[in-house]
């Protein structure tokens, strides 16, 4: 990085008239921030379109599962198999947040990693 940071300064006139070799440390992200997003899950088409939103956006979703749960149970264990799936395929993680009473969970992209402590 630095060495891109020199040549453009070097081109366009910018060059520093002191010669120290002071290291720089610039962070430039790739995404420049990032929105968590609450969502209250109510079916499987919403389970599955915050899915295709944290992979398109990159951006993590945080999941209240609680209605879909009690409200269509069927369903509930297909999106287990589909959140599993996308795991698999994109390296996204997911991690269960509450469980008393509420089923809330984090769903991140994979260039957001969660630790578990």
């Amino acid at each position: 990085m630095k060495d891109i940071m020199d040549y453009l300064k070097k081109n366009l006139g910018l060059e520093d008239v002191h010669t120290d070799k002071e290291e720089e440390s610039i962070i430039v992200p790739e995404h420049s921030f990032y929105e968590i997003i609450l969502m209250k899950i109510k079916n499987l088409d919403d389970f599955i379109d915050a899915l295709h939103h944290i992979e398109e956006e990159k951006n993590p979703i945080i999941m209240d599962l609680s209605h879909f749960e009690r409200d269509v149970p069927e369903d509930f264990k297909t999106a287990g198999e589909k959140l599993k799936a996308f795991r698999n395929r994109t390296g996204g993680e997911a991690i269960l947040l509450c469980k008393n009473g509420k089923n809330i969970i984090i769903v991140t992209p994979p260039e957001i990693k969660l630790i578990r402590k």
